[in-house]
């Protein structure tokens, strides 16, 4: 359970890291029931890593630990690359590094420079009681010795005046922080003097030539200017970070709100009232141009509301603005959200919901979506004075980089879309940073276009994902699809078949399904890149999930392609919740997706496709068939490996008439179907052979290799065989060979000079000579015990031609006597060949083997 609670957390961290979700949505990432997924939330919530908001529906959202950096309205918006370079220039071993913030007053250059001190006292890169020391240079412009002094301190007697020792802001800043606003301001020998510091650690006070100051200070520079036109090229090379904070009237117009809503918020912790505002005064203060920027907005709010607090200072309610009916007007006290604003008003609201009762009642299959597209651009144009221009462009910027990762490089999907067409789109989605938490009635619609248009849905689905992982977003998102694919729905719904390309790695299934997608020119393929320890079960959990998302009642057939793992089990998985055909091919490469992709795309049937896909599967694998084989089939299975495997399949393959597959399968895959699978998918197969006992509940036959050496065992298989339409003749070659292979096996360790390929043949022709001499018949375990001493015996007497160390015997009784005579004749051919003798102490050796059967 632990895993499965585990993996949720993630799922709603990667989905949903900043916004709130509820359990359905939850639920559908994971692919679990909602109800299986409550007992999970649940177990998150007592732990402390979510935290919920109760209703209808529950919301769930990700408990973070608060960076101070959270305080900066836009930090995950249009200051997020910002904070980013922040984070850096804290975190950058050893000391971090200096950053200077520009940007025009007002902006909140000393805001961010206290937010990110506090951001390293949290992540403890300096202790807690480290300090942030500032100084405006601009104080000191007109007086710059001054400044130096104040900086680094002076020694007594530097000038008049100058009675003590004092220490300098730089020194009082030690192993903390110092913010050097108006930086442009400082004289030119304060930034030598400066950079110096920068470089090496040190300085020298006013006065003091020979005992330099060493501090470990952190900088944060601050300035309205053009960095190149007033600092020292040699000062600013020290400085590597820049951030520059932009405007107020270039915020979007969300972030703006917020601003403007903390302002009113500050003020009504300071009156302890709550204050009613007019959106006509929202309106007009988010247009504020003034150059000082957040600063004068502040300003502007503070005058509102102490004109407001002063004629009316008893009241507990204060109205700021003409307010009728309580309408069209934002409350904020000292406990209000200040993120919880929709601009859009009643009127909007109302054209936004009738915009999806139209679309669902008008939406056709094989619509050419001219009327829709018109519903939808005269929307656009009714509520054109809504229109932000920097969150439309951050919108285009995504749009168009989403377009290309999604649509182009994996889909291969090209858009005929203008830029005019492109700024409507990010339009419509803009709407959505507009309306806050206001609910709308689009799930019909929803399911009407997935139902109508799986595929196109499916692929939007994954462009709006890569502009934002704002699940509500996503959603919102929906109707603006048929601006974007007006021309291209009905070529990406003309794809009748459901492809997939599974393999392990970082990027290779993506890379094939992009060169197979682009050449095509349509999405053919999703591909999924799975850990290289990713199990079976894991790599079905993405298979079950895309065809649940492309609608699986609708597919001609499904091709699965991958690239290692066990074909069966992979066929049989899929086959649990999809009764469309199937093929699953194995050992995918560009080629062989290539070819499956444009045979998909010209509508070939699942016929010619699969019969296509064996041609390459004579290398690769492929099934197209529920169970274990489409035809009679004997499983090999050993545990010391496939190699094994594979050479008694080839002894097989050329001693038995092949009547019958033979397949090899890897012992644990062995292990698994068996334990996975009922008896109907091994009807077809006559038996199993391994090299160890396995325990099954199933009724089929399983039988030891080395069992088939013993008398029995051999009986036994040779039952098998004969019951499978096999003829006797065929299945003693079959023994054969593999007491050839045995043996080799077992002796070519063990032989120093002689080859073992060689040598089996001489020990076989020997061991049919005794047994036809003597009529006797051998069981497979004497035989490779016969082989095995023989081979070995050759090699001893090789090697010991003329040493005659051995003991002396002697053969008294006649049958002794005779299998004497007869060894001596039967060993002539191999002494005359090697040019030994096989000595009487071999011989009695042969006869202790022999005896029982003479």
């Amino acid at each position: 359970m632990t895993k499965a609670v585990d993996r949720v957390y993630e799922i709603i961290q990667k989905e949903s890291p900043d916004d709130w979700i509820d359990t359905q949505q939850i639920a559908e990432l994971a692919g679990l029931s909602r109800s299986v997924i409550s007992i999970y939330l649940s177990q998150l919530f007592k732990e402390g890593k979510l935290t919920k908001k109760t209703g209808r529906p529950v919301l769930w959202k990700i408990i973070q630990n608060d960076s101070p950096f959270k305080n900066l309205i836009g930090y995950a918006g249009s200051l997020k690359a910002i904070v980013k370079k922040c984070q850096e220039s804290i975190v950058y071993p050893p000391n971090g590094f200096p950053i200077v913030i520009t940007g025009p007053s007002g902006v909140g250059k000393s805001f961010l420079a206290r937010n990110i001190y506090e951001e390293a006292k949290k992540t403890q890169v300096i202790s807690e009681d480290a300090r942030l020391v500032t100084l405006n240079a601009a104080d000191y412009a007109n007086n710059p010795e001054l400044l130096s002094s104040v900086l680094f301190g002076y020694k007594k007697g530097a000038f008049t005046g100058a009675n003590e020792n004092k220490l300098g802001l730089i020194d009082q800043a030690d192993n903390g922080y110092f913010f050097l606003d108006e930086v442009h301001r400082l004289p030119k020998e304060s930034q030598e003097k400066l950079f110096s510091l920068l470089d090496l650690g040190k300085f020298y006070p006013l006065g003091e030539n020979n005992v330099a100051h060493k501090v470990n200070v952190r900088f944060i520079f601050a300035t309205t200017e053009n960095l190149d036109n007033t600092l020292l090229k040699t000062f600013i090379r020290r400085v590597p970070l820049h951030v520059s904070l932009p405007a107020f009237k270039d915020r979007p117009l969300t972030e703006r709100l917020s601003l403007i809503f903390n302002a009113f918020r500050q003020e009504a912790k300071r009156t302890n009232r709550k204050f009613v505002i007019a959106n006509k005064i929202l309106e007009k203060l988010t247009q504020n141009t003034d150059a000082g920027n957040v600063g004068a907005m502040e300003n502007e709010v503070k005058l509102l509301c102490a004109s407001a607090y002063t004629e009316h200072s008893n009241d507990k309610t204060i109205e700021i603005g003409q307010i009728e009916n309580n309408k069209n007007v934002i409350s904020i006290d000292a406990s209000t959200d200040i993120n919880n604003y929709s601009p859009l008003k009643d009127k909007e609201n109302r054209l936004l919901q009738g915009l999806f009762s139209d679309l669902l009642q008008s939406i056709r299959e094989k619509d050419d979506f001219t009327d829709q597209t018109l519903m939808l651009m005269k929307f656009l144009r009714k509520i054109q004075y809504l229109a932000d221009d920097n969150l439309i462009n951050s919108l285009v910027y995504k749009f168009k980089d989403s377009v290309k990762t999604i649509l182009n490089n994996k889909y291969g999907i090209k858009l005929a879309i203008s830029e005019s067409d492109i700024r409507q789109v990010a339009f419509g989605l803009s709407l959505y940073y507009l309306i806050s938490n206001q609910k709308f009635d689009m799930d019909k619609l929803i399911r009407k276009l997935e139902e109508l248009y799986p595929r196109t849905m499916y692929v939007y689905h994954q462009l709006l994902k890569e502009i934002s992982s704002d699940i509500n977003f996503q959603k919102f998102g929906v109707i603006w699809m048929l601006l974007v694919f007006q021309n291209k729905i009905k070529k990406i719904e003309s794809i009748q078949y459901t492809g997939i390309i599974l393999a392990h790695g970082n990027s290779t299934a993506t890379s094939i399904q992009s060169v197979v997608n682009n050449l095509c020119g349509n999405y053919i393929f999703e591909a999924f890149d799975m850990p290289i320890d990713v199990s079976i079960h894991e790599i079905n959990r993405y298979v079950q999930k895309y065809i649940k998302n492309q609608k699986d009642h609708q597919h001609k057939g499904i091709f699965v392609l991958f690239d290692m793992g066990s074909l069966t089990q992979m066929f049989s998985e899929i086959k649990k919740y999809s009764n469309s055909e199937l093929l699953v091919i194995n050992n995918v490469t560009t080629a062989t997706a290539l070819d499956t992709g444009i045979r998909i795309q010209r509508n070939d049937s699942f016929k010619e496709i699969t019969e296509a896909a064996n041609r390459f599967g004579r290398a690769s694998g492929t099934q197209y068939y529920e169970g274990l084989a489409d035809t009679s089939n004997i499983v090999v299975s050993c545990m010391s490996g496939v190699g094994l495997s594979e050479e008694i399949k080839r002894m097989m393959l050329e001693s038995l008439s092949n009547k019958f597959k033979i397949i090899t399968m890897d012992y644990k895959d062995l292990k698994q179907t068996l334990e996975n699978h009922e008896q109907k998918f091994f009807d077809k197969t006559k038996f199993v052979v391994t090299t160890t006992d396995i325990d099954t509940k199933l009724d089929i036959d399983i039988i030891n290799i080395y069992d088939i050496m013993e008398k029995d065992g051999y009986k036994r298989f040779e039952k098998l065989l004969v019951n499978s339409g096999e003829q006797r003749p065929n299945i003693e070659t079959l023994m054969n060979r593999m007491l050839k292979f045995f043996t080799i096996e077992g002796i070519k360790d063990r032989l120093q000079f002689l080859n073992p390929d060689v040598v089996i043949d001489e020990v076989q022709l020997i061991t049919k000579k005794y047994q036809d001499y003597y009529d006797m018949s051998l069981d497979g375990k004497t035989k490779l015990n016969l082989y095995m001493h023989l081979s070995l015996m050759i090699e001893r007497m090789l090697v010991n031609s003329r040493n005659d160390e051995n003991p002396s015997v002697s053969f008294e009784s006649e049958k002794e006597k005779e299998f004497y005579s007869v060894s001596r004749t039967i060993f002539k051919g191999i002494e005359m060949k090697y040019n030994f003798r096989v000595n009487d102490y071999e011989i009695s050796l042969m006869y202790q083997l022999l005896h029982f059967y003479i």
